[in-house]
Protein backbone atom coordinates (compact mmCIF):
# COMPACT_ATOMS: atom_id res chain seq x y z
CA UNK A 1 0.00 0.00 0.00
CA UNK A 2 2.82 2.19 0.67
CA UNK A 3 4.26 1.25 -2.15
CA UNK A 4 1.66 2.01 -4.35
CA UNK A 5 1.09 5.50 -2.80
CA UNK A 6 4.97 6.48 -3.62
CA UNK A 7 4.06 5.76 -7.06
CA UNK A 8 1.22 8.22 -7.05
CA UNK A 9 2.56 10.93 -5.21
CA UNK A 10 5.10 10.59 -7.83
CA UNK A 11 3.06 10.73 -10.74
CA UNK A 12 1.01 13.58 -9.18
CA UNK A 13 4.63 14.94 -9.14
CA UNK A 14 4.98 14.76 -12.72
CA UNK A 15 1.65 16.07 -13.54
CA UNK A 16 2.50 19.57 -11.79
CA UNK A 17 6.19 19.78 -13.21
CA UNK A 18 4.66 18.95 -16.92
CA UNK A 19 2.02 21.34 -16.36
CA UNK A 20 4.58 24.05 -15.48
CA UNK A 21 6.71 23.18 -18.45
CA UNK A 22 4.25 22.99 -21.10
CA UNK A 23 2.43 25.99 -19.83
CA UNK A 24 5.82 28.18 -19.51
CA UNK A 25 6.75 26.65 -23.32
CA UNK A 26 3.30 27.56 -25.09
CA UNK A 27 2.45 30.18 -27.20
CA UNK A 28 0.24 32.68 -26.87
CA UNK A 29 -0.65 32.45 -30.70
CA UNK A 30 -1.33 28.99 -31.01
CA UNK A 31 -3.06 28.87 -27.82
CA UNK A 32 -4.80 32.06 -28.77
CA UNK A 33 -5.94 30.28 -32.61
CA UNK A 34 -7.26 27.25 -30.92
CA UNK A 35 -9.18 29.48 -28.25
CA UNK A 36 -11.36 31.44 -30.84
CA UNK A 37 -12.73 27.91 -32.19
CA UNK A 38 -13.82 27.06 -29.01
CA UNK A 39 -11.20 25.04 -27.15
CA UNK A 40 -11.98 25.07 -23.51
CA UNK A 41 -8.68 23.61 -22.56
CA UNK A 42 -6.92 26.37 -24.59
CA UNK A 43 -9.04 28.86 -23.34
CA UNK A 44 -7.93 27.88 -19.63
CA UNK A 45 -4.65 27.47 -20.36
CA UNK A 46 -4.52 31.08 -21.43
CA UNK A 47 -6.26 32.25 -18.46
CA UNK A 48 -3.67 30.71 -16.54
CA UNK A 49 -1.05 32.07 -17.87
CA UNK A 50 -2.41 35.85 -17.93
CA UNK A 51 -2.46 34.74 -14.03
CA UNK A 52 1.26 33.18 -13.40
CA UNK A 53 1.95 34.13 -10.07
CA UNK A 54 -1.43 32.06 -9.07
CA UNK A 55 -1.05 29.21 -11.22
CA UNK A 56 3.11 28.78 -10.32
CA UNK A 57 2.43 29.21 -6.60
CA UNK A 58 -0.65 26.47 -7.05
CA UNK A 59 2.32 24.33 -8.85
CA UNK A 60 5.07 24.74 -6.19
CA UNK A 61 2.58 24.45 -3.21
CA UNK A 62 1.88 20.86 -4.76
CA UNK A 63 5.60 19.97 -5.59
CA UNK A 64 6.85 21.02 -2.39
CA UNK A 65 4.33 19.41 -0.39
CA UNK A 66 3.98 16.12 -2.06
CA UNK A 67 7.79 16.07 -2.02
CA UNK A 68 7.74 16.46 2.36
CA UNK A 69 5.03 13.35 1.60
CA UNK A 70 7.02 11.01 -0.50
CA UNK A 71 9.94 11.62 2.07
CA UNK A 72 7.81 10.60 5.43
CA UNK A 73 6.01 7.90 3.85
CA UNK A 74 9.12 6.56 2.11
CA UNK A 75 11.21 6.80 5.24
CA UNK A 76 8.04 5.30 7.30
CA UNK A 77 7.31 2.29 5.03
CA UNK A 78 11.02 1.33 4.36
CA UNK A 79 13.40 2.36 6.56
CA UNK A 80 12.91 -0.16 9.46
CA UNK A 81 12.41 -3.20 7.38
CA UNK A 82 15.80 -2.06 5.21
CA UNK A 83 17.72 -1.31 8.90
CA UNK A 84 16.93 -4.41 10.32
CA UNK A 85 18.37 -6.47 7.28
CA UNK A 86 21.36 -4.08 7.43
CA UNK A 87 21.91 -5.16 11.43
CA UNK A 88 21.99 -8.99 10.12
CA UNK A 89 25.42 -8.19 8.88
CA UNK A 90 26.79 -6.63 11.98
CA UNK A 91 25.91 -3.12 11.86
CA UNK A 92 25.34 -1.00 15.26
CA UNK A 93 21.54 -0.29 15.77
CA UNK A 94 22.58 3.56 14.96
CA UNK A 95 24.79 3.38 12.49
CA UNK A 96 22.09 0.64 10.45
CA UNK A 97 19.15 3.25 10.94
CA UNK A 98 20.87 6.12 9.64
CA UNK A 99 22.33 4.30 6.94
CA UNK A 100 18.91 2.52 6.21
CA UNK A 101 17.43 6.13 6.05
CA UNK A 102 20.27 7.45 3.56
CA UNK A 103 19.46 4.70 1.20
CA UNK A 104 15.65 5.45 0.80
CA UNK A 105 15.83 8.83 1.03
CA UNK A 106 18.24 8.72 -2.02
CA UNK A 107 16.11 6.02 -3.96
CA UNK A 108 12.76 7.76 -3.72
CA UNK A 109 15.11 11.04 -4.67
CA UNK A 110 16.10 9.51 -8.04
CA UNK A 111 13.12 7.73 -8.85
CA UNK A 112 11.21 11.19 -8.20
CA UNK A 113 13.41 13.54 -9.87
CA UNK A 114 13.43 10.94 -13.58
CA UNK A 115 9.74 10.19 -13.28
CA UNK A 116 8.30 12.67 -11.51
CA UNK A 117 10.62 15.93 -13.01
CA UNK A 118 12.63 14.87 -15.87
CA UNK A 119 10.34 12.45 -17.81
CA UNK A 120 7.10 14.78 -17.52
CA UNK A 121 8.80 18.38 -17.88
CA UNK A 122 10.92 16.66 -21.36
CA UNK A 123 7.45 15.34 -22.56
CA UNK A 124 5.64 19.11 -21.54
CA UNK A 125 8.55 20.44 -23.60
CA UNK A 126 7.86 18.45 -26.72
CA UNK A 127 4.21 19.03 -26.89
CA UNK A 128 3.18 22.27 -25.00
CA UNK A 129 0.36 22.98 -26.36
CA UNK A 130 -1.25 19.71 -26.71
CA UNK A 131 -0.31 18.84 -22.77
CA UNK A 132 -1.34 22.53 -21.82
CA UNK A 133 -5.18 22.01 -23.34
CA UNK A 134 -4.91 18.33 -21.05
CA UNK A 135 -4.06 19.69 -18.07
CA UNK A 136 -4.65 22.95 -17.84
CA UNK A 137 -8.73 22.30 -16.44
CA UNK A 138 -7.50 20.03 -13.70
CA UNK A 139 -4.85 22.40 -12.70
CA UNK A 140 -7.43 25.45 -12.53
CA UNK A 141 -9.05 23.27 -10.17
CA UNK A 142 -6.33 22.71 -8.22
CA UNK A 143 -5.38 26.41 -8.30
CA UNK A 144 -8.87 26.71 -7.09
CA UNK A 145 -8.20 24.46 -3.70
CA UNK A 146 -5.05 25.63 -2.77
CA UNK A 147 -6.50 29.23 -3.08
CA UNK A 148 -5.65 30.29 0.77
CA UNK A 149 -2.07 29.17 0.18
CA UNK A 150 -1.61 30.18 -3.16
CA UNK A 151 -3.06 33.88 -1.78
CA UNK A 152 -0.36 33.81 1.05
CA UNK A 153 2.34 32.88 -1.34
CA UNK A 154 0.84 35.18 -4.17
CA UNK A 155 0.78 38.57 -1.39
CA UNK A 156 4.17 37.31 -0.04
CA UNK A 157 6.43 37.12 -3.29
CA UNK A 158 4.68 40.68 -4.05
CA UNK A 159 5.82 42.26 -1.13
CA UNK A 160 9.42 40.56 -1.31
CA UNK A 161 9.51 42.12 -5.03
CA UNK A 162 8.69 45.29 -3.92
CA UNK A 163 11.22 45.15 -1.50
CA UNK A 164 13.46 44.55 -4.12
CA UNK A 165 12.14 47.47 -5.95
CA UNK A 166 11.53 44.97 -9.12
CA UNK A 167 8.64 46.08 -11.55
CA UNK A 168 6.05 43.79 -11.71
CA UNK A 169 4.27 45.25 -14.30
CA UNK A 170 6.68 45.19 -16.73
CA UNK A 171 5.98 43.25 -20.61
CA UNK A 172 8.43 41.41 -22.19
CA UNK A 173 8.79 42.82 -25.42
CA UNK A 174 9.91 40.33 -28.29
CA UNK A 175 12.16 41.71 -30.02
CA UNK A 176 13.11 41.69 -33.96
CA UNK A 177 15.83 38.93 -33.33
CA UNK A 178 13.77 37.10 -31.27
CA UNK A 179 10.82 36.91 -34.13
CA UNK A 180 14.35 35.92 -36.48
CA UNK A 181 15.16 32.99 -34.50
CA UNK A 182 10.96 31.53 -34.23
CA UNK A 183 11.11 31.81 -38.32
CA UNK A 184 14.68 30.39 -38.12
CA UNK A 185 13.12 27.43 -35.85
CA UNK A 186 10.30 27.39 -37.83
CA UNK A 187 11.85 27.03 -41.70
CA UNK A 188 14.16 24.08 -39.84
CA UNK A 189 10.76 22.19 -38.54
CA UNK A 190 9.53 22.44 -41.90
CA UNK A 191 6.82 24.46 -40.60
CA UNK A 192 7.61 27.53 -42.68
CA UNK A 193 9.17 28.08 -46.68
CA UNK A 194 12.42 29.43 -46.51
CA UNK A 195 11.52 32.01 -49.10
CA UNK A 196 8.57 33.27 -46.34
CA UNK A 197 11.33 33.50 -43.71
CA UNK A 198 13.26 36.00 -46.17
CA UNK A 199 10.64 37.78 -47.43
CA UNK A 200 9.47 38.55 -43.87
CA UNK A 201 13.42 39.31 -42.82
CA UNK A 202 13.01 41.99 -45.93
CA UNK A 203 10.13 43.65 -44.21
CA UNK A 204 12.58 44.14 -41.52
CA UNK A 205 15.02 45.41 -43.51
CA UNK A 206 13.15 47.94 -45.72
CA UNK A 207 12.67 50.37 -42.48
CA UNK A 208 17.31 50.26 -42.21
CA UNK A 209 17.67 49.82 -46.04
CA UNK A 210 17.83 53.82 -47.77
CA UNK A 211 16.60 54.86 -51.00
CA UNK A 212 19.49 54.83 -52.82
CA UNK A 213 20.46 50.53 -52.00
CA UNK A 214 16.39 50.16 -53.70
CA UNK A 215 16.08 52.94 -56.39
CA UNK A 216 15.90 52.52 -60.49
CA UNK A 217 19.32 54.23 -60.94
CA UNK A 218 19.65 57.71 -62.97
CA UNK A 219 21.64 56.00 -65.60
CA UNK A 220 19.18 53.21 -65.93
CA UNK A 221 16.07 55.86 -66.41
CA UNK A 222 13.92 55.58 -69.27
CA UNK A 223 12.32 59.19 -70.17
CA UNK A 224 10.03 60.99 -72.22
CA UNK A 225 11.04 64.56 -73.93
CA UNK A 226 8.16 67.31 -72.54
CA UNK A 227 8.19 68.71 -76.46
CA UNK A 228 7.80 65.59 -78.09
CA UNK A 229 4.29 65.08 -79.81
CA UNK A 230 1.93 62.48 -78.26
CA UNK A 231 2.16 60.36 -81.17
CA UNK A 232 5.94 59.77 -81.05
CA UNK A 233 5.93 59.69 -76.94
CA UNK A 234 3.14 56.88 -77.20
CA UNK A 235 5.43 55.10 -79.84
CA UNK A 236 8.55 55.25 -77.95
CA UNK A 237 6.61 54.56 -74.70
CA UNK A 238 5.50 51.35 -75.88
CA UNK A 239 8.32 50.15 -77.27
CA UNK A 240 9.50 50.18 -73.93
CA UNK A 241 6.94 48.73 -72.03
CA UNK A 242 6.61 50.52 -68.38
CA UNK A 243 3.90 51.66 -67.39
CA UNK A 244 4.87 54.93 -66.03
CA UNK A 245 7.42 57.65 -67.89
CA UNK A 246 8.77 60.69 -66.12
CA UNK A 247 8.38 63.53 -68.87
CA UNK A 248 11.38 65.99 -68.63
CA UNK A 249 12.67 68.82 -70.54
CA UNK A 250 15.92 67.80 -72.08
CA UNK A 251 17.20 65.78 -69.40
CA UNK A 252 16.62 64.38 -65.96
CA UNK A 253 17.79 67.98 -64.43
CA UNK A 254 14.18 69.52 -65.25
CA UNK A 255 11.40 67.03 -64.85
CA UNK A 256 8.15 68.26 -65.92
CA UNK A 257 5.57 65.65 -64.21
CA UNK A 258 5.08 62.14 -65.12
CA UNK A 259 2.61 60.19 -67.36
CA UNK A 260 0.73 57.06 -67.62
CA UNK A 261 0.98 54.65 -70.39
CA UNK A 262 -2.51 54.04 -71.11
CA UNK A 263 -3.62 57.83 -70.69
CA UNK A 264 -0.69 59.04 -73.20
CA UNK A 265 -2.50 55.96 -75.76
CA UNK A 266 -6.01 57.19 -74.73
CA UNK A 267 -4.58 60.98 -76.12
CA UNK A 268 -2.89 59.28 -79.11
CA UNK A 269 -6.51 57.34 -79.95
CA UNK A 270 -8.24 60.31 -79.67
CA UNK A 271 -6.22 62.35 -81.82
CA UNK A 272 -4.93 65.32 -79.18
CA UNK A 273 -3.10 67.65 -80.61
CA UNK A 274 0.24 69.30 -79.19
CA UNK A 275 2.97 67.91 -76.46
CA UNK A 276 3.05 65.47 -73.63
CA UNK A 277 4.61 67.80 -71.50
CA UNK A 278 0.69 69.58 -71.81
CA UNK A 279 -0.68 66.56 -70.08
CA UNK A 280 2.00 64.86 -67.96
CA UNK A 281 1.02 64.91 -63.86
CA UNK A 282 2.70 66.99 -60.67
CA UNK A 283 6.17 65.26 -59.98
CA UNK A 284 7.01 63.99 -56.51
CA UNK A 285 10.45 64.50 -55.12
CA UNK A 286 11.67 62.64 -52.12
CA UNK A 287 15.43 62.64 -50.44
CA UNK A 288 17.29 59.68 -50.89
CA UNK A 289 18.21 59.64 -47.06
CA UNK A 290 14.77 58.08 -46.61
CA UNK A 291 13.81 54.32 -45.72
CA UNK A 292 12.04 52.05 -47.92
CA UNK A 293 9.27 52.34 -44.93
CA UNK A 294 9.21 55.96 -45.30
CA UNK A 295 8.54 55.80 -48.64
CA UNK A 296 6.33 53.17 -48.46
CA UNK A 297 4.20 55.46 -45.96
CA UNK A 298 4.54 58.54 -48.68
CA UNK A 299 3.11 56.22 -51.28
CA UNK A 300 0.18 55.24 -49.29
CA UNK A 301 -1.11 58.81 -48.06
CA UNK A 302 0.17 60.84 -51.82
CA UNK A 303 -1.54 57.71 -54.12
CA UNK A 304 1.38 58.54 -56.40
CA UNK A 305 2.92 55.60 -58.75
CA UNK A 306 6.70 57.23 -59.18
CA UNK A 307 9.19 59.40 -56.53
CA UNK A 308 12.16 61.02 -57.63
CA UNK A 309 15.16 60.54 -55.72
CA UNK A 310 17.35 63.51 -55.19
CA UNK A 311 20.44 64.05 -53.48
CA UNK A 312 21.32 67.03 -51.16
CA UNK A 313 22.05 68.98 -53.81
CA UNK A 314 18.32 69.01 -55.41
CA UNK A 315 19.76 66.31 -58.33
CA UNK A 316 17.66 63.58 -59.33
CA UNK A 317 19.82 60.47 -58.72
CA UNK A 318 16.92 57.86 -59.45
CA UNK A 319 13.43 56.70 -59.16
CA UNK A 320 11.32 54.47 -57.32
CA UNK A 321 7.72 52.85 -57.87
CA UNK A 322 5.67 50.55 -56.04
CA UNK A 323 6.70 47.79 -57.42
CA UNK A 324 10.54 48.65 -56.37
CA UNK A 325 9.62 48.37 -53.01
CA UNK A 326 7.88 45.12 -53.56
CA UNK A 327 10.91 43.57 -55.03
CA UNK A 328 13.00 44.98 -51.61
CA UNK A 329 11.04 43.06 -49.56
CA UNK A 330 9.82 39.49 -52.28
CA UNK A 331 13.06 39.40 -54.19
CA UNK A 332 13.21 40.45 -58.02
CA UNK A 333 10.30 38.86 -59.87
CA UNK A 334 10.14 37.49 -63.24
CA UNK A 335 11.59 40.04 -65.75
CA UNK A 336 9.75 39.82 -69.35
CA UNK A 337 12.91 39.45 -70.88
CA UNK A 338 15.69 36.93 -69.48
CA UNK A 339 18.45 39.71 -70.41
CA UNK A 340 16.64 42.00 -68.06
CA UNK A 341 17.30 39.58 -65.09
CA UNK A 342 19.51 40.99 -61.97
CA UNK A 343 21.31 37.41 -61.58
CA UNK A 344 21.12 34.65 -64.03
CA UNK A 345 22.87 31.11 -62.95
CA UNK A 346 25.44 29.52 -65.38
CA UNK A 347 26.05 25.76 -66.42
CA UNK A 348 29.54 26.19 -64.52
CA UNK A 349 27.94 26.60 -61.46
CA UNK A 350 28.65 30.88 -61.95
CA UNK A 351 26.21 33.88 -61.93
CA UNK A 352 26.22 36.60 -64.42
CA UNK A 353 24.85 39.39 -62.67
CA UNK A 354 23.36 43.02 -63.30
CA UNK A 355 26.04 45.48 -61.95
CA UNK A 356 23.15 47.47 -60.46
CA UNK A 357 21.73 44.52 -58.42
CA UNK A 358 21.16 45.56 -54.46
CA UNK A 359 23.28 43.64 -52.22
CA UNK A 360 20.58 43.13 -50.02
CA UNK A 361 19.82 40.52 -53.90
CA UNK A 362 23.23 39.56 -53.66
CA UNK A 363 23.16 38.09 -50.36
CA UNK A 364 19.99 36.31 -50.56
CA UNK A 365 21.07 34.41 -53.89
CA UNK A 366 24.59 33.53 -52.94
CA UNK A 367 23.42 32.64 -49.35
CA UNK A 368 26.34 34.76 -48.31
CA UNK A 369 26.01 35.99 -44.54
CA UNK A 370 27.98 39.00 -44.28
CA UNK A 371 29.46 41.27 -46.47
CA UNK A 372 33.12 43.75 -45.70
CA UNK A 373 32.13 47.08 -44.55
CA UNK A 374 28.12 46.86 -45.53
CA UNK A 375 27.41 48.31 -42.50
CA UNK A 376 29.15 51.65 -43.41
CA UNK A 377 27.02 52.48 -46.06
CA UNK A 378 30.22 52.76 -48.87
CA UNK A 379 28.12 50.55 -51.71
CA UNK A 380 24.70 49.71 -52.18
CA UNK A 381 24.88 47.67 -55.71
CA UNK A 382 27.50 44.58 -57.04
CA UNK A 383 28.61 47.43 -58.82
CA UNK A 384 30.03 49.85 -56.06
CA UNK A 385 30.95 46.45 -53.90
CA UNK A 386 33.55 45.87 -56.64
CA UNK A 387 35.05 49.33 -56.37
CA UNK A 388 34.82 49.64 -52.80
CA UNK A 389 37.45 46.62 -52.32
CA UNK A 390 39.43 46.90 -55.53
CA UNK A 391 39.58 50.94 -54.34
CA UNK A 392 39.59 52.21 -58.21
CA UNK A 393 37.76 51.69 -61.35
CA UNK A 394 37.88 48.46 -62.65
CA UNK A 395 38.46 47.82 -66.39
CA UNK A 396 36.64 44.88 -68.30
CA UNK A 397 38.11 41.24 -67.48
CA UNK A 398 39.61 42.59 -64.17
CA UNK A 399 38.07 41.69 -60.89
CA UNK A 400 37.85 41.26 -56.68
CA UNK A 401 37.87 38.29 -54.80
CA UNK A 402 35.51 38.56 -51.48
CA UNK A 403 32.89 36.69 -48.97
CA UNK A 404 34.24 33.50 -51.29
CA UNK A 405 33.32 34.19 -54.32
CA UNK A 406 34.96 36.12 -57.44
CA UNK A 407 33.30 39.20 -59.41
CA UNK A 408 34.83 39.79 -62.88
CA UNK A 409 33.57 42.52 -64.99
CA UNK A 410 32.43 41.30 -68.30
CA UNK A 411 30.47 44.27 -69.58
CA UNK A 412 31.45 48.52 -69.26
CA UNK A 413 28.83 50.60 -70.15
CA UNK A 414 31.05 53.88 -69.98
CA UNK A 415 32.66 53.90 -66.94
CA UNK A 416 29.69 52.12 -65.60
CA UNK A 417 30.14 48.02 -64.68
CA UNK A 418 27.20 46.72 -66.37
CA UNK A 419 27.23 42.62 -66.50
CA UNK A 420 29.33 41.09 -63.77
CA UNK A 421 30.31 37.15 -63.69
CA UNK A 422 30.49 35.65 -60.08
CA UNK A 423 32.10 31.86 -59.50
CA UNK A 424 32.63 30.36 -56.43
CA UNK A 425 36.30 30.44 -54.95
CA UNK A 426 38.55 26.86 -54.81
CA UNK A 427 37.93 25.85 -51.30
CA UNK A 428 41.43 24.92 -49.61
CA UNK A 429 42.51 22.04 -49.37
CA UNK A 430 42.91 21.20 -45.48
CA UNK A 431 44.68 18.16 -44.06
CA UNK A 432 42.95 15.22 -42.43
Amino acid sequence: MDTLLIIFLTLLNGAFAMSEMSLAASRKARLAAMAEVGDKGAQTALHLLEHPTQFLSSVQVGITSIGMLNGIVGEAAFSDDLSAWIRTFGVADGTAQGVATAIVVAVITFVTIVFGELVPKRIGQLYPETVARWVSRPMAYVAKGAKPFVWLLTHTTQWVLKLLRIDTSAQQIVTEEEINASLEEGVDAGIIEAHEHQMVRNVFLLDDRQLISIMVPRADIHWLDAADSIEGAAAQAWSVGHSWYPVCRGGLDDVVGVIHLPRLLALREAGTAGTIGEHAQPATFVPETLTGMELLEQFRERATRMAFVVDEYGVVQGLMTPMDLLEAITGELSPERPVDAWATPQADGSWRVDGAMPVAELKARLDIDELPDEDKGRYNTVAGLMQAEAGQLLAQGEGVDCAGWHFEVIKLEGRRIDQVRISPLAQPLTDG
